[in-house]
């Protein structure tokens, strides 16, 4: 394992369960998302809401999971 990968597994396994838990609560819960998110008004905001937090969550997770398993984007200069 690389050194510098060393560094970033307390936010890889941080941000990973915060995303797990997430997906876990609106499992657990969907039925009261739900009746909140069709009320209509201010509760429309809701499924919105949930998902700029689940795409910030999982882009985080992402964006150390995928450097800390070696995958890595192709630079131009890599591409010639």
């Amino acid at each position: 394992m690389k050194k510098e990968n060393n560094k970033k597994i307390i936010p890889l396994v941080m941000w990973g369960a915060l995303s797990l838990s997430s997906y876990l609560m609106i499992y657990l819960f969907q039925t009261d998302l739900l009746f909140y998110a069709t009320r209509g008004g201010f509760f429309s905001a809701v499924p919105i809401l949930f998902a700029f937090y689940f795409s910030f969550v999982h882009g985080a997770f992402a964006s150390y999971l995928l450097p800390f398993i070696g995958v890595e984007a192709i630079t131009k200069k890599e591409a010639h």
